[in-house]
C-alpha cells in the first residue's frame, strides 16, 4: 500500500500498522534508501538486475530481459541505452534469431558488477541492522514463501539479499492489490490515504505528504483526484486560513468500508502461505521499519 517516509516515526500510530501490504511498502522505501545510499549515483539498481542477470544467463534479448525484470519496453530500452554508452553491455546479433540482437556484459561491466554486489552487501546490512542473524533469515523464508516461482525472478546474486527480496514481495503484493480492488474503484494509494484519513482527519495537504514520504504538489495531485470523484473534501483550516483541511466524504467513508474487505481477504491469503502466520511476518517487518 501507499507508504509513509520511513523517517515519519514510529508506526505504531498508522491506522495501517497491521496490513501485511502496507508494511512491505514502507520495508521497500527504506531498502531503497539503502541501497541507493551505498551505490555510486552513476548506477541505476535497475542496472545492477540486468548485469546480474546477464552474468547467469546471457546472451539475452532486451524483450527476454524486460520480461524477467517485469519492466515496461521503453524503460527497458533507456537502460540499455544508458548501459550500452558506458560500455557495460553490447549488443549482438542474436544466434537464435538473426533478425533481432541479444546482450552481452563486458569485461568492464562484470567488474562493475562484482563492485556493485559488494555495495548492495553493504546497504543490505545497514536495511537489516535491527535484525539479529536468525531474524534475517526467517524474514527472508517469509519472503520466498510469498513469492511463486512464476512472481521470483531467480537472481542467484541477489537472492539472498532482504532488500531484493522484500521489492520482489513489494511488487507481486502491489499488483495482487490492484486487481483485487479494481471492483470497489480504488488502487492502493487511493486506499492507503483514505485510511490514514479516517483516523488522522482533518488533516492538511502538507501534512499528508509528510506522512507519505512525498512531494508537497503529488500530495496535492492525488488530494485533488479523490476530490473529483467526491471521496475527499477540502475546507480552509480554522486554525490556519492558509491551509486546506482534508476530510474523508460519506461515500468516501463507504468506499473505504468497501476496501477494507478486500484487503482483509487478502491478508488472509497471504496469512495461508506462510507457514509461521502472518504475525511473525509483521513482527519481523516492524522491527526492521520502526524508527523508535
Amino acid at each position: 500500500m501507499l507508504s509513509a517516509s520511513p523517517r515519519t516515526g514510529s508506526l505504531g500510530a498508522d491506522s495501517l500498522s497491521s496490513n501485511v501490504g502496507y508494511l512491505l511498502r514502507r520495508a521497500y522505501m527504506l531498502s531503497a534508501d539503502c541501497a541507493r545510499a551505498c551505490v555510486p549515483d552513476d548506477t541505476h539498481l535497475r542496472e545492477v538486475a540486468v548485469l546480474a542477470l546477464l552474468a547467469e544467463r546471457a546472451p539475452m534479448s532486451q524483450r527476454a530481459l524486460g520480461n524477467l525484470l517485469h519492466v515496461n519496453r521503453s524503460s527497458m530500452v533507456k537502460c540499455v541505452d544508458s548501459m550500452e554508452t558506458k560500455r557495460w553491455v553490447v549488443r549482438e546479433r542474436n544466434p537464435d534469431d538473426r533478425r533481432s540482437y541479444a546482450l552481452r556484459m563486458t569485461a568492464p561491466g562484470k567488474g562493475v558488477l562484482a563492485e556493485r554486489l559488494r555495495d548492495l552487501e553493504r546497504g543490505d546490512a545497514v536495511l537489516t541492522a535491527r535484525l539479529s542473524p536468525d531474524e534475517r533469515d526467517s524474514l527472508n523464508r517469509a519472503l520466498v514463501e510469498l513469492l511463486n516461482s512464476k512472481e521470483l525472478v531467480p537472481i542467484a546474486s541477489l537472492s539472498r539479499h532482504s532488500g531484493y527480496l522484500i521489492a520482489q514481495t513489494h511488487r507481486l503484493m502491489r499488483k495482487q492489490a490492484i486487481e483485487r480492488l479494481v471492483p470497489v474503484d480504488l488502487d492502493p494509494r487511493d486506499f492507503g490515504v483514505l485510511a490514514v484519513l479516517a483516523v488522522q482527519q482533518p488533516c492538511s495537504q502538507n501534512q499528508l505528504a509528510g506522512y507519505f514520504g512525498v512531494s508537497a504538489p503529488a500530495a496535492l495531485g492525488f488530494v485533488e483526484d479523490l476530490e473529483a470523484r467526491g471521496l475527499v473534501a477540502r475546507q480552509r483550516s480554522a486554525t490556519d486560513r492558509r491551509v486546506y483541511d482534508v476530510r474523508l466524504t460519506l461515500d468516501g467513508d463507504r468506499r473505504l468500508q468497501a476496501a477494507r474487505l478486500v484487503v482483509a481477504d487478502l491478508e488472509r491469503v497471504v496469512a495461508t502461505r506462510l507457514s509461521g502466520g502472518a504475525g511473525e511476518l509483521r513482527r519481523l517487518l516492524h522491527k526492521l521499519i520502526d524508527s523508535d
